[in-house]
């Protein structure tokens, strides 16, 4: 699609509006049983609920034999918002004098309802996405769900009722021999861990952040894991004796997720297992780091493509970073730019980055900046979070031999920056599509113009302006006007000179239009 057809609304396909009419007709459906299965529970419950039952059961085998299996997903996503809906509508209408028991019976059967969901084409649930009272049935029936490959059960109870999550959790995984991706925050257990290296062959990632029960004895169980790639172990009571355990045990293994003691770990390793040369580890993250743990990081994990640390001066020295010959993405937190040779690691490794993060960075200048331009030609995404960005005292004269920031699709800045350098950074990143802009910056409609004056951002698909004193309706029409591929323009609250009565009116504009363009509040914190 080009451009300039995607920045109006596109009739949806007939495939999506099928889908959503299904979905509907799953909660008619529901609908349509309240009244006789209420009626039918007054005489007899018992066979109220068995009619109700088998009502599921017909429409379950209605939808797996007439929806192609590669929809099924789609159609438990429009099926639950339907549902959803009717939930809200089911509890508006209970009147100050309406029968409870009636109420219950309706709400039941909406419940059961989603039970018609439940087949073997079902490949991904994700229980914090699901309205609170559909997750019970969820919780209680997933052992149906035999073709899941991604299973994330939220924080469950998170870990006050561990015991009593326990025995329905075991039960549905016995049956999910297809999982990838399970996801248990606060109450996993051994007990299940056991119960996936049984019945969980193909498992490839583990989350079972926060929970208590995982110690170091639960680490002899995750060894036998055969395809695990990646576990999460944060905030668990794994230490780094489980973690000495796992590496060397799980020798396939990529990523652990944050541990600030793996340079522990390593040096462990080192001085008691000298057989043990290189582990497959690709990510790295630690807030604490001397410099024999970042020179052991480098010989001994040198498939790291993703590398997070914190950097303390009289411990550490970052030049040791352009020994890993695989790294993609880098994260530096509390460090100089110049003093703790961060341009010189970039002269090193920059052709190879596209995530660069930069956070608590300070000595940034226009110099640095063009830099980071020059040295990372191939960089997609930067972010630059609570750096102290500073004036230049001797300007970079060379001219520029690569142009800036051509293949960057993602900026972040919550610093604060001077105009030209706020300008030198989005005046040059044409093929942006992602930017946040946090609330130390403050933007005015002549320097908005000087922007898209200069570079049009016609591929920018999401504009994030936290907070403005100084915009007004004038920046808000140029951006509509000039980003021809803008999809989400958000933080318009935030804006102190739009009255409720300009936003309405920009959303009228919007819908006039027809573009495709939303301006609801969110709040997203994936930048």
């Amino acid at each position: 699609m080009s451009v300039t057809m995607s920045r109006y609304k596109q009739p949806k396909k007939l495939e999506n509006l099928a889908l959503c009419r299904l979905g509907d007709w799953v909660a008619q459906q529901a609908e349509c049983q309240m009244l006789p299965i209420a009626m039918l529970s007054q005489k007899d419950p018992s066979t109220a609920q068995d009619t109700l039952s088998h009502n599921v059961d017909c429409i379950r085998g209605y939808l797996d034999v007439n929806v192609p299996w590669m929809l099924h997903d789609l159609l438990v996503n429009e099926a639950i918002r339907a549902l959803s809906s009717l939930l809200d509508k089911t509890k508006q209408s209970l009147g100050f004098r309406g029968c409870m028991g009636k109420f219950v019976s309706q709400m039941n059967v909406i419940v059961k309802m989603a039970e018609v969901l439940f087949t073997k084409n079902l490949t991904i649930v994700s229980v914090d996405t699901i309205p609170k009272m559909l997750r019970t049935v969820f919780y209680s029936k997933l052992y149906m769900l035999n073709g899941l490959v991604y299973l994330n059960l939220g924080s469950l109870s998170g870990g006050w009722k561990t015991s009593d999550m326990e025995y329905a959790v075991i039960k549905s995984l016995k049956e999910l021999h297809r999982l990838k991706y399970l996801f248990i925050n606060y109450d996993c257990t051994d007990n299940i861990l056991r119960c996936v290296v049984e019945n969980c062959k193909l498992l490839e990632k583990l989350d079972v952040s926060c929970s208590k029960c995982i110690t170091n004895e639960s680490m002899d169980i995750v060894a036998k894991m055969k395809n695990l790639r990646s576990v999460q172990l944060y905030r668990t009571f794994v230490t780094l004796e489980g973690f000495v355990k796992l590496l060397i045990k799980c020798r396939n293994i990529e990523d652990i997720g944050r541990c600030d003691e793996i340079g522990k770990i390593l040096e462990y390793i080192d001085l008691n297992y000298c057989e043990i040369t290189t582990f497959n580890l690709k990510s790295y993250v630690s807030r604490y780091a001397t410099l024999n743990q970042l020179q052991l990081a480098v010989q001994m994990c040198p498939y790291i493509r993703s590398m997070t640390v914190f950097h303390n001066t009289l411990q550490s020295d970052l030049m040791v970073l352009i020994g890993l010959g695989e790294l993609k993405e880098l994260k530096l937190l509390s460090c100089d730019f110049y003093a703790d040779q961060i341009k010189q690691i970039l002269q090193v490794k920059g052709c190879n980055l596209v995530n660069l993060h930069l956070e608590h960075v300070d000595q940034i200048d226009l110099n640095a900046l063009m830099y980071i331009s020059q040295m990372c030609p191939f960089l997609e995404s930067l972010t630059l979070y609570n750096c102290t960005l500073i004036q230049h005292t001797s300007l970079y004269t060379k001219k520029l031999e690569i142009e800036p920031f051509r293949n960057l699709k993602k900026i972040t800045c919550v610093s604060t920056c001077t105009d030209e350098q706020l300008l030198f950074m989005l005046t040059n990143c044409i093929n942006v599509q992602f930017i946040h802009l946090g609330t130390a910056i403050q933007l005015t409609d002549e320097f908005m113009f000087n922007i898209l004056d200069k570079n049009p951002l016609v591929y920018l698909k999401e504009l994030r302006i936290m907070q403005s004193d100084f915009l007004t309706m004038i920046s808000v029409q140029r951006i509509i006007q000039s980003c021809m591929s803008l999809e989400i323009l958000v933080e318009l609250e935030s804006w102190t000179l739009l009255t409720e009565n300009d936003r309405e009116y920009i959303r009228n504009y919007i819908k006039v239009n027809n573009y495709n363009i939303d301006t609801a509040p969110i709040r997203r914190y994936d930048s």
